[in-house]
C-alpha cells in the first residue's frame, strides 16, 4: 500500500474526497473553516505571504482546506505558477475550488467569476512505478499573470476511506524554519464528543489545544522553530520531521482488528481452482514446510507482477487471491493475501503484517494509525523461527529466505487485534554478493593488471541482473559489466557474460578486464593496497554536540559480502612481504569480519567477508567500536615488493611479450566496435608502452578520424617525437593547442616550435597567453626552460629573479632557476645557492636533486653530482633525466655501466638524446 499522502503546501492535492464526482465543484469555502486575516498576510514581502491549512475530522470524513498565496516576484515563479494542477480520485470523492484570485495593485481579479475552467485529464501519473489510481487532473492555465502579482488559491478535499469502517486518520507536516511564510497556521479539529488521539512527532513544541463550539482544535502558528539537527547515523525515530498525527484509533490492537477484517483467508482458495492447483503442486514437490514456503514465495514473486491498483478503495483493500492469480498482477496487499492463503492452505502458520520500509524505527513512536505503514508482508513461523516473506521482492530462494529486512517493527493483522511486535534480526546465512577475482600481475608493477572476475549475486541483488542475462549483444554485456565493476575493480572490461539461475535465484557475472596503477612506489619498494570486503573500513559516529550524547548509532543492512582475490605476482622482485593483519575473525562495531590469507613467492590469496545487520550501538559502546575499527583498518593488508623489476629494465623482446595480452584485449574491443575512438587510443597506449610507435600512430590516426580531441593530437605528437618526426609532431601540437589553448597545450607546442628552430615564436606564444597567478608561474618556468634555444638566457634569469622577489620560497621557481642555470650553463657559478635553497624548500625532492646535480656537473663537481643523482634515483628510479646524466658521467669516468643507464633513460623518454644535445650534453 502507499503511505497516506502528505503535503505541506500543495498546488497538486493528492487526497480522496468522500463524495464521488468526476467534475470539479466551484463552491464557497466550507462553513467550518475559520477565517484568516489575509489582508495582513499580503502586506508581508514573503514569497508565500499566506499559508492556511485546516483539517476537520468528523463522521468518518477527513476534510482538508488549503488557502495559499504566492507572490510572483520572479520570472521563474511566473513560469512555475502559470499552470496549476489539482489531482483527485473520483472513486473516493471530489475536489472543490473556492477561490482563484490575482491580487494586483489593490484590485482583485476573480478568475472563476471570469469563467476560468480547467481541462480535465485522465491519466495514470505513476504507471512507470507500476501504480494506477484512476486519478483525474484539473489543469488551470492562469491567464494574464504578471511579475508583482499575488496568486491566491483556495481549495478543499474530503476523504472517507472505505477500508476503515468509519475510523479516521490524518497526518500533517508542520512547516518549520528556514521555510518562510508571511502568515501561516495549521488547524486540526474534531467534535469533542468523538474520542480522538493525537501526538506530535519530531522536534516540535506542542500545539495549542482549545475547545471551540463543541470542537477540539489543535493549532500551530507556522513556521515553527527549526528542528535541531540530528546525526545522519541516528536511529530513524530521532530524525522524524515535525508532524502532527490525529486518529480515532485507541491503540494498535484496534488498528490491527480494523485492517485485519480485510485479510481473512477462509474460503479464499476453492478446491480445484488454479491457486489450489499450485498449492498441490508445491505439496507434491516437498514435505519440508520451509521449502514449501520458499516455493510459494517464489511463485508469488516471479509469476505475479507488481501493480498498485488504488481504484475502488484499493489503497487499503486487497484483491482476492483468485483475482490476483487470474490477472497475474497485484500490489503488496494482493500479493501478501495470495501468499498468506497458500501458506495457510499448506498448514503453515502465517499472518499478514504491516511494516514501514522507509523508517520502520519511527513506528514505535507513532500514533496508532494505518498510515504509519507503507508496506505489507507475510510473517510465517516455521519451527521456532520467524520468516518475513515479501511477495513484492524478487529472487528469494531457500538459502536467502531467512534474511530479515530492516523493518524494526511490524503490526500483525489479527481478528483479536495485536500490539506492535519487534522485527528481530539475525545473521544472514548466505552472502548477498560473492566475488572471486584473479589478478595477473606477472607483466610487472608498472604495467596494467589483467583480471578475471566471477561475481554471484543472490536474492534481490541477483534479480536486478535477471533481464540482462537474456541479453546477447556483447557490447551491451560489456557495458553492464563495466558499470557494475567500476567501483570494485576500476579500469575496463573487454569481455563479459551474465547468466541467471532461476532455481537458485542467483545471477552470475563473469568478466575479463584490466586495471591500472595498482602499485605505489617509494625508495625501491612497490606497494599494493589489497582490496577486499574487510578493508578500507571506518567508524566515526559524531556525538560531540551535547544534545547528541545519548543518541545511539544505527547500522545498516542486512548485507553480507564475500570476496576472494587470487594474485599471480610480478616477476623479478628481491622479496615479497605482506604487512597488516593476515587473519581476522571478530565482531567490531556490529560488523562481523573474517579474513584469511596465503602468500608464496609467486602467488597471494585473500579470502574475506563482512556481514552486518540493522541494530543500534549504545553511546557507551561507541568508543570501543571506534578503537576496534581503527585497529582493523590499521591492519589492512599491503603487498610489498622489494626492488621489483621495472618496465625500463625490460628489453624490447620481453616487453612485447608481456604487453601482447593487453593489446589482444584492446583488439577484441575494436573487433566488437570499430567505430569507438577510445578503443583505438587504448591500444595505441599499449603500443607506445612497448615502444612500437609506428603502430601507435596508426591507431591514433584512426582514433582522430573518429573523434578529433586535443588529447588525441597531443598523444600522436609525442609518438612522432619518439620517432624523430618533428615536423609532424609540431603540426599535431599546433592543432591540439588550437583546440584546447591552455598552458599545458601551449607548453607542448612551444617545445615543438623550439625543436623546429623557432624558439622566439615559442617564447612569444607563452607571453601572449597573458597568464597570472599559479598559471603565470607555470608560464615563467616554461619560458625559462626554452630561453636558451633563442639565446635569451639572461632574460630568463632576470624574469625568474623578479618572480622570486615576489615569492621567495616558491620551490617551483627556485628549481626553475637552478635548472635554467644547469641546462644552459648560465650563471652556474651563482646557481649553487639557489639550488641548495630549492632542495631545502622542496624537502629533497627527486626532481630538484636532479636539477642541482646538473648544476654541479657544469661546475665540474662530478662527485657531488653523482650523490644527488643517486639520491634522486633512490626516490624515483624512473626519472629519465637522472638516468641520462648519471650514464653520461659514468661513461666519462670510464664506467661502461653508464650504457645501461642511457638505455633505460631512452626507454622511458625516447627523445631524450635530442633534448640533451640541445643543452650541449652528448654522451661519449
Amino acid at each position: 500500500m502507499h503511505r497516506f499522502a502528505l503535503a505541506a503546501a500543495p498546488l497538486v492535492v493528492l487526497s480522496a474526497p468522500a463524495i464521488a464526482g468526476d467534475e470539479v465543484r466551484f463552491v464557497d469555502s466550507p462553513g467550518w473553516v475559520e477565517a484568516v486575516d489575509a489582508e495582513a498576510a499580503f502586506q508581508t514581502r514573503d514569497d508565500v505571504p499566506l499559508y492556511d491549512r485546516q483539517v476537520r475530522l468528523e463522521d468518518g470524513v477527513v476534510s482538508r482546506y488549503t488557502d495559499i498565496g504566492y507572490r510572483i516576484s520572479t520570472t521563474e515563479a511566473l513560469q512555475e505558477l502559470g499552470t496549476l494542477q489539482f489531482v483527485w480520485m473520483p472513486d473516493k470523492g471530489d475536489l472543490a475550488i473556492h477561490r482563484l484570485h490575482i491580487l494586483r495593485d489593490g484590485a482583485v481579479i476573480d478568475l472563476i467569476a471570469d469563467g476560468l475552467r480547467p481541462e480535465i485529464l485522465r491519466r495514470e501519473r505513476e504507471l512507470e512505478q507500476r501504480s494506477v489510481d484512476g486519478a483525474l487532473t484539473a489543469v488551470f492555465a492562469i491567464p494574464g499573470l504578471k511579475v508583482g502579482d499575488i496568486l491566491r488559491v483556495t481549495s478543499s478535499t474530503s476523504q472517507r476511506d472505505q477500508a476503515l469502517s468509519g475510523e479516521m486518520q490524518a497526518t500533517e507536516a508542520v512547516l518549520a524554519k528556514p521555510t518562510q511564510v508571511g502568515l501561516g497556521r495549521l488547524l486540526m479539529s474534531w467534535p469533542t464528543e468523538r474520542p480522538m488521539e493525537w501526538r506530535t512527532l519530531g522536534d516540535v513544541a506542542q500545539p495549542e489545544v482549545e475547545e471551540r463550539g463543541g470542537f477540539t482544535v489543535l493549532s500551530f502558528d507556522l513556521p515553527v522553530e527549526q528542528p535541531a539537527k540530528m546525526p545522519d547515523d541516528a536511529p530513524g525515530r530521532y530524525r522524524v520531521s515535525p508532524q502532527l498525527q490525529v486518529g480515532s484509533f485507541a491503540d494498535w490492537p484496534e488498528v490491527s482488528r480494523t485492517m485485519g477484517a480485510h485479510f481473512g483467508t477462509e474460503g479464499a482458495i476453492a478446491a480445484g481452482d488454479p491457486v489450489h492447483q499450485q498449492v498441490e503442486r508445491i505439496r507434491a514437490a516437498t514435505n519440508d514446510p520451509l521449502e514449501r514456503a520458499a516455493l510459494a514465495l517464489r511463485l508469488v514473486q516471479d509469476e505475479v507482477s507488481y501493480l498498485l491498483n488504488g481504484m475502488d478503495g484499493g489503497n487499503y483493500l486487497p484483491q482476492s487471491p483468485a483475482e490476483t492469480w487470474s490477472k497475474r498482477y497485484g500490489d503488496c496487499k494482493a500479493k501478501s493475501l495470495l501468499l498468506l492463503a497458500m501458506l495457510r492452505e499448506m498448514d503453515i502458520v502465517a499472518e499478514a503484517v504491516l511494516v514501514d520500509t522507509t523508517n520502520g524505527d519511527s513506528v514505535a513512536i507513532s500514533q496508532p494509525l494505518p498510515g504509519a505503514f507503507d508496506h505489507m508482508v507475510v510473517r510465517a513461523v516455521i519451527g521456532d523461527t520467524e520468516y518475513w516473506l515479501d511477495g513484492t521482492s524478487s529472487g528469494t530462494r531457500l538459502d536467502t529466505i531467512s534474511e530479515v529486512p530492516d523493518f524494526a517493527w511490524a503490526l500483525p493483522l489479527r481478528e483479536a487485534g495485536s500490539e506492535l511486535i519487534p522485527v528481530t534480526q539475525r545473521w544472514p546465512t548466505a552472502p548477498d554478493r560473492s566475488i572471486r577475482v584473479t589478478y595477473d600481475m606477472s607483466a610487472g608493477v608498472d604495467l596494467p593488471v589483467l583480471y578475471e572476475a566471477d561475481v554471484e549475486l543472490r536474492g534481490i541483488m541477483g534479480s536486478r541482473l535477471r533481464a540482462q542475462a537474456a541479453q546477447q549483444d556483447r557490447a551491451t554485456l560489456i557495458g553492464v559489466a563495466t558499470k557494475y565493476l567500476e567501483e570494485v575493480l576500476g579500469g575496463f572490461v573487454y569481455d563479459a557474460q551474465i547468466t541467471y539461475d532461476d532455481d537458485a535465484g542467483v545471477a552470475r557475472l563473469i568478466a575479463e578486464g584490466m586495471t591500472f596503477e595498482q602499485f605505489g612506489f617509494e625508495r625501491g619498494m612497490a606497494s599494493h593496497q589489497v582490496p577486499g570486503a574487510t578493508t578500507n573500513w571506518s567508524f566515526k559516529p559524531d556525538r560531540a554536540r551535547s544534545i547528541w550524547r545519548d543518541i545511539p548509532y544505527r547500522t545498516g543492512g542486512p548485507l553480507t559480502m564475500q570476496e576472494r582475490w587470487i594474485y599471480t605476482l610480478p616477476e623479478g622482485a628481491d622479496s615479497v612481504q605482506l604487512t597488516g593483519l593476515a587473519e581476522l575473525d571478530e565482531v567490531a562495531a556490529a560488523v562481523r569480519f573474517s579474513r584469511k590469507t596465503k602468500l608464496t613467492a609467486d602467488r597471494f590469496e585473500i579470502s574475506d567477508s563482512t556481514s552486518y545487520i540493522p541494530t543500534e550501538i549504545p553511546v557507551s559502546e561507541l568508543g570501543e567500536g571506534r578503537r576496534a575499527i581503527r585497529r582493523i583498518a590499521s591492519g589492512d593488508p599491503v603487498l610489498r615488493l622489494e626492488n621489483p623489476q621495472r618496465y625500463w629494465d625490460l628489453d624490447d623482446r620481453v616487453i612485447r611479450r608481456k604487453l601482447q595480452p593487453h593489446i589482444d584485449a584492446a583488439t577484441s574491443l575494436i573487433a566488437m566496435r570499430d567505430d569507438v575512438a577510445s578503443f583505438y587510443s587504448l591500444r595505441a597506449g599499449f603500443y607506445t608502452l612497448r615502444r612500437d610507435f609506428e603502430e601507435a600512430i596508426a591507431d591514433f590516426d584512426r582514433a582522430i578520424d573518429l573523434e578529433a580531441t586535443p588529447q588525441m593530437y597531443r598523444l600522436r605528437s609525442e609518438a612522432y617525437n619518439a620517432l624523430g618526426r618533428y615536423e609532424e609532431a609540431l603540426a599535431d601540437a599546433q592543432t591540439a593547442f588550437d583546440l584546447q589553448g591552455d598552458i599545458a597545450y601551449a607548453s607542448h607546442l612551444a617545445k615543438q616550435l623550439s625543436k623546429a628552430g623557432r624558439a622566439d615564436e615559442a617564447l612569444e606564444l607563452i607571453d601572449q597567453l597573458g597568464l597570472s597567478g599559479d598559471e603565470g608561474l607555470d608560464a615563467e618556468i616554461v619560458w625559462s626552460e626554452l630561453s636558451g634555444h633563442a639565446g635569451r638566457e639572461p632574460e630568463a634569469w632576470d624574469r625568474l629573479q623578479v618572480a622570486l622577489d615576489e615569492r621567495p620560497d616558491e620551490a617551483a621557481l627556485l628549481n626553475s632557476q637552478c635548472w635554467t642555470a644547469g641546462i644552459w650553463n648560465y650563471q652556474v657559478e651563482l646557481a649553487e645557492e639557489v639550488c641548495d635553497r630549492a632542495v631545502a624548500v622542496s624537502g629533497n625532492s627527486a626532481g630538484v636533486l636532479d636539477s642541482r646535480a646538473l648544476a654541479f656537473y657544469r661546475l665540474g663537481r662530478k662527485d657531488d653530482a653523482m650523490k644527488d643523482l643517486e639520491a634522486a634515483l633512490a626516490q624515483e628510479p624512473g626519472q629519465a633525466a637522472s638516468l641520462f646524466l648519471r650514464g653520461l658521467i659514468r661513461l666519462e669516468d670510464g664506467d661502461r655501466g653508464g650504457r645501461e643507464d642511457l638505455v633505460k633513460a631512452r626507454r622511458i623518454s625516447p627523445d631524450i638524446d635530442h633534448l640533451y644535445k640541445s643543452y650541449g650534453l652528448v654522451p661519449d
